[in-house]
């Protein structure tokens, strides 16, 4: 192997390493790390009312008719009787209203709709801002629970990039709160469509929306040394062109972007427990060094 090559490989190596510390940074910040969004019981004409909302304003934003299956607003009233709402104070002290309701038996998909209100004003009913759909798949995961959690997310263009000032938030605020409550569910791994999400979105820029599940620590399986690359670069607060982006994109046939959850849980665990065990170590070899006249 000649010096170049092991250079690279080095550098290679480096970089995944930094990618991982960064997704397990992403996992206790963004997913551990947020306040756990309590949902209780909403009674079926209300949440009639929310999804007559959420319809309305689904219809108003563009690219929708086409791309949004109807039949999802049908399956939603049939499971009305399940609805559960939450409420989530922002950043900018604004009020997040989560209302979730299953789309299909046993939860296996299901919606958030996204409401936002400004607590100071008497008059502010909300404004329905976007929905998040998932879809579990259970495979071996224990009753209640997930093997793994499919993620669509979608803010409203009116209400994109801070275009709602009266309640300022930003999307990744939202999809947090969002990704927080599904991990109820206690998957292994979170995904995202890597067609109707990222490379083919109709509902954003498919560049950013690559940019942005970047960020948020996913990759596709396939490319995974290219997205460390970029995840490390977005870190470090440096931006990410077009063509880099692109390359992302073109080099990947997954079917799937991914954020293992458990690969980092793990890590956390395994690190928790050699801190354990070293600080053990530490205190014992401490209390032989005083000896039995040090008390």
């Amino acid at each position: 192997m000649t010096q170049r090559s092991t250079q690279s490989t080095d550098r290679e190596r480096r970089i995944a390493a930094q990618a991982e510390t960064e997704r397990m940074r992403i996992l206790h910040r963004d997913i551990l790390g947020q306040a756990d969004a309590h949902l209780g019981a909403l009674t079926e004409v209300e949440a009639a009312k929310e999804v007559a909302r959420f319809s309305t304003a689904l219809w108003g934003a563009p690219n929708m008719d086409g791309y949004f299956d109807r039949q999802h607003l049908v399956n939603l009233r049939a499971h009305l009787h399940e609805a559960q709402h939450g409420f989530v104070t922002l950043a900018s002290a604004g009020v997040l209203e989560i209302v979730s309701i299953p789309s299909l038996p046993d939860q296996a998909m299901g919606f958030h709709i996204f409401i936002v209100f400004d607590p100071r004003d008497d008059a502010d009913h909300g404004h329905v801002i976007g929905y998040a759909v998932w879809s579990l798949e259970k495979g071996k995961a224990p009753f209640g629970q997930a093997d793994k959690v499919r993620m669509a997310f979608d803010i409203f263009p009116d209400y994109r990039d801070g275009r709602y000032s009266k309640v300022p938030f930003t999307n990744h605020e939202i999809y947090n709160i969002s990704r927080r409550i599904l991990y109820h569910f206690k998957p292994r791994e979170f995904r995202v469509d890597a067609t109707t999400q990222i490379s083919q979105s109709r509902t954003g820029n498919p560049l950013k929306r690559t940019a942005y599940y970047l960020k948020r620590g996913y990759y596709p399986p396939d490319c995974r040394a290219q997205a460390d690359a970029c995840l490390v670069r977005l870190a470090r607060g440096q931006h990410l062109g077009e063509r880099t982006l692109r390359n992302v994109v073109r080099s990947s046939k997954a079917t799937f972007w991914i954020f293992p959850v458990h690969r980092y849980l793990k890590r956390t665990r395994r690190e928790s427990q050699n801190s354990a065990t070293q600080n053990h170590k530490s205190n014992t070899e401490e209390s032989m060094d005083k000896g039995p006249h040090s008390r």
